[in-house]
């Protein structure tokens, strides 16, 4: 088993090397993004909206948004350079409760539920090989193939995370060819004059603001990840100079493949084929190359899929890693492997999670319920840049954002938050918003300590302990309590916003 180096009062994220150059930095970005929701959501979203014109706007739309919030986060992260993205930012700008909010709901909770989606996605295209509908896959057959590529990718992900960096290049330079692919056979379709499909144009758009709400769901989910580079800050050579050259060329490039990718589906698919394929991208290789083509483009798809969920397993693990390092949540989930240099605990948590969600959802389901819920905190750093622009105005700040674009992206924030609510799902929606607040009394029992319950602390060190010695790893220093750790960040050798 690996070593395990216990977390000390420096900040456990300075001993991950700077592994991340600007190149892998794009292609770990473009990684996360490009996986199942350009090849998955397209039918939802036209479905919804029914009218490809319209379509198209939307997922222009989503890619300026998305541009627009990774400006916000090139100047928070490039103030604050150190891994968890609105994890550490929220922390150090509105407090620990907020910070904590994040951490409980979306990165303890709901990490893995990203991870399933994508490894269900892998196996939707991956059975599509096989079976005509993926649907007729046995469930346990389907469910220990998807859980054993999962778990093969966490054994990687622990152990040769510098060879999951330039395998994410690979998998990059492998979409790129499947969607030039794409993108080159439905030009080709409109150069022999095929514009019956998309010359519906904006012809009959559905207005109804709930079935936008579902399209908007989609088309953020399949965004989603712009985000991602800001939470390995403190694994980027020179982040300071090179997060936003990342953030920036990573979303142009996303939001340009994206689009030219979903001109070409309707280019080449009538509204209703679609509307009714749940696998677009083999309905498409089938119509323009014949059952090869179909082939091709679900093996692309697979091959999409498992870089973005090797992107995925570093992210979120880094999110659960930074909680600990800021003092919220346990901090076992702090450990640092000393022979890989990996949170291994926490990649552990996740893989454990995203076990529970891969036996019990689906993938409409899932996304339903993992889309909106990112926006409030999302809200929150925005506002936390016109907090720090009024607080601490001399700050030095490599990137200044003009202050438009976290005005708007509150806008946005807010209305992806608010839209699922008015469609039949709201109920679920509810439920998670009852669990995020449910971390309220969690956070002031745990980190507040209100009720004064002394085993915490202890239950805390000793779980910790036992980490160390379940993975052989020799004790350098005793192991924090919650409140020794923010303290540790706050207020020792590392100053309020992550400098020495």
């Amino acid at each position: 088993m690996a070593d395990i180096e216990e977390p000390e009062k420096r900040d456990s994220r300075e001993k991950m090397k700077r592994n991340i150059t600007v190149f892998r930095g794009i292609a770990f970005v473009v990684g996360t993004v490009m996986g199942t929701g350009i090849f998955i959501t397209p039918n939802s979203i036209t479905q919804r909206v029914n009218a490809p014109a319209t379509s198209i706007l939307v997922w222009l739309t989503g890619g300026v948004m998305a541009a627009i919030g990774g400006l916000v986060f090139c100047e928070l992260g490039t103030m604050i350079p150190v891994s968890g993205a609105e994890v550490a930012y929220i922390s150090r700008i509105f407090g620990r409760q907020p910070a904590f909010l994040s951490v409980w709901l979306i990165h303890f909770l709901l990490g893995g539920m990203r991870l399933a989606i994508g490894a269900l996605g892998f196996a939707q295209y991956f059975w599509s090989l096989f079976y005509e509908d993926p649907s007729q896959v046995n469930w346990w057959l389907d469910k220990a193939v998807t859980l054993t590529v999962s778990y093969l990718i966490v054994v990687l992900v622990t152990c040769k995370p510098t060879l999951i960096l330039k395998s994410i290049v690979l998998f990059t330079a492998a979409k790129f060819t499947a969607t030039f692919l794409i993108i080159g056979a439905g030009l080709y379709y409109l150069c022999k004059g095929h514009t019956e499909n998309i010359g519906v144009g904006f012809q009959n758009t559905n207005t109804d603001p709930k079935d936008w709400g579902d399209a908007w769901n989609g088309v953020i989910w399949s965004y989603m990840g712009w985000e991602e580079i800001c939470c390995v800050a403190s694994e980027i050579q020179n982040p300071q100079k090179n997060i936003p050259i990342i953030v920036l060329g990573s979303i142009s490039i996303i939001t340009g493949l994206y689009l030219m990718t979903v001109i070409s589906f309707h280019i080449v698919l009538p509204l209703e084929e679609m509307v009714e394929s749940s696998a677009v991208a083999s309905k498409f290789g089938e119509i323009t190359m014949g059952e090869s083509g179909k082939v091709l483009l679900a093996l692309a798809v697979v091959v999409s899929t498992l870089g973005n969920l090797q992107c995925s397993f570093i992210t979120n693990s880094r999110y659960i890693h930074s909680g600990a390092a800021e003092g919220l949540l346990p901090s076992c989930f702090g450990l640092v492997s000393k022979k890989f240099h990996t949170p291994l605990v926490s990649i552990l948590y996740c893989c454990l999670v995203t076990t529970v969600f891969i036996l019990i959802g689906g993938i409409d389901n899932l996304i339903g319920s993992a889309s909106f819920t990112r926006f409030p905190f999302f809200v929150l750093c925005s506002a936390g840049v016109f907090v720090m622009r009024r607080s601490h105005p001399d700050l030095h700040r490599p990137y200044r954002v003009p202050l438009i674009f976290p005005a708007l992206f509150i806008c946005f924030g807010l209305f992806v938050f608010i839209t699922p609510f008015l469609n039949e799902s709201w109920l679920v929606s509810l439920v998670w918003v009852v669990v995020l607040l449910l971390g309220v009394p969690i956070y002031h029992i745990t980190l507040g300590n209100v009720l004064n319950l002394q085993f915490l602390a202890k239950l805390n060190s000793s779980s910790t302990a036992l980490f160390v010695r379940l993975f052989q790893s020799s004790t350098r220093s005793r192991v924090s309590t919650f409140q020794q750790a923010l303290a540790a960040v706050l207020d020792g050798t590392e100053d309020k916003y992550g400098r020495n």
